[in-house]
């Protein structure tokens, strides 16, 4: 039976917080939605995170989408996290109100991120990527209890005795707090992926297929960073035609003429999924939350299970169901540093490139993965 449920507003969410569990040995399994929640259960691991793909959602839908785990989240007698941007962007309120309707415990909110420099003083989230300081008794309107976090001896001091009589509400900081309670610092050696050299950067399985969907500054400035000759530009989602390498990162654009969002999202997520099936990566790297979930359930994949981290913060998963077996590394697209998608892939060695097959790849419908079920 699982010991923490967490419920986040996107899958990236989902995934970088339960990660800190998966680091120090317990199973954590990642539902892509609210229907695949059950499912996860069944699967008995010692943690499961569900995303309800709520954080670009109106108040009223993300109640509504965060309703269908009330039934679950009621009768749920372990410790129960809702995962929220830690700049708490979108409906945070009225998702919290949701829950707290199913599950009256009292709530401990806490957004904070202390290694990644952004602390909660003053009941405000300040710091890195703060502009301005964010007021958290404001964003939740409800009472709750918001203690100030600038350590992780912080975190440790402000949480509960009894972990189960509390609604926790934060991002990955919090989870990994939790974490710590439950099962000390994580394992020696823990990083997922084929290796970590003496460097400290990630070792990732190769072929890499990158789709970045995110338009955050945090993650344009780390594209910029990158080596050109791995980047493909993808005008409002279309995906042009790709040469096979160790590493290609595909680019979600705007292009010439405007067109809906959603449309761009389409043609991006079913563009991305032609090229696995022409490329056949062995990991699959998604940036944003809402890019990420829609190429995986193109992919048919409803179901992963974390296996640790590539970099702190950046989490690596298995499929279990859809494309199975298939590496997935994902980020939140307000997430890192400057260099973290140079740490994360590496400048391409040219040797590296004369050896791949430098075919150019023209993807189509009949160049879709085969999907097990």
């Amino acid at each position: 039976m699982a010991r923490v449920l967490i419920i986040a507003d996107d899958l990236t969410g989902a995934l970088d917080s339960s990660v800190a569990f998966a680091e120090r040995g317990l199973r954590v399994v990642v539902a892509l939605d609210t229907s695949r929640l059950p499912d996860a259960l069944a699967a008995a691991p010692d943690v499961v995170a569900v995303s309800t793909g709520s954080r670009e959602m109106s108040e009223e839908a993300a109640s509504a989408a965060v309703s269908r785990v009330c039934d679950v989240v009621g009768r749920f007698s372990g410790i129960v996290m809702k995962k929220v941007d830690s700049r708490l962007k979108g409906p945070v309120a009225a998702e919290v109100d949701t829950l707290s309707a199913s599950m009256p415990r009292p709530v401990l909110a806490a957004p904070a991120i202390p290694r990644l420099g952004r602390l909660v003083v003053d009941g405000a989230v300040t710091g890195t990527g703060v502009d301005a300081p964010i007021d958290v008794a404001t964003a939740l309107n409800r009472p709750a209890e918001i203690p100030d976090i600038r350590t992780d001896a912080d975190f440790d001091e402000a949480l509960p005795d009894d972990l189960e009589g509390t609604l926790f509400v934060g991002a990955a900081g919090l989870a990994e707090a939790i974490a710590r309670r439950l099962a000390g610092d994580p394992a020696i050696g823990g990083q997922a992926g084929e290796g970590v050299p003496e460097s400290g950067s990630p070792v990732l399985a190769k072929p890499v297929l990158a789709a970045i969907g995110s338009r955050d500054p945090v993650t344009l400035r780390q594209i910029a960073a990158l080596d050109k000759d791995a980047l493909v530009i993808a005008p409002n989602g279309a995906v042009p035609e790709v040469r096979a390498a160790p590493l290609v990162v595909v680019q979600m654009a705007q292009g010439d003429d405007a067109i809906a969002p959603r449309e761009a999202e389409n043609r991006f997520s079913g563009g991305v999924c032609d090229l696995v099936g022409a490329l056949k990566p062995a990991t699959l790297f998604a940036c944003g939350g809402e890019s990420a979930a829609a190429i995986l359930r193109r992919l048919g994949v409803g179901l992963l299970e974390l296996k640790g981290e590539a970099l702190p913060g950046i989490p690596v998963s298995r499929a279990l169901d859809g494309a199975v077996g298939l590496d997935v590394v994902t980020k939140s697209g307000g997430f890192g540093m400057a260099d973290t998608l140079v740490r994360l892939f590496g400048a391409p060695a040219q040797a590296d490139l004369a050896g791949a097959d430098g075919a150019a790849v023209t993807v189509s419908g009949r160049d879709a993965p085969k999907i097990v079920h």
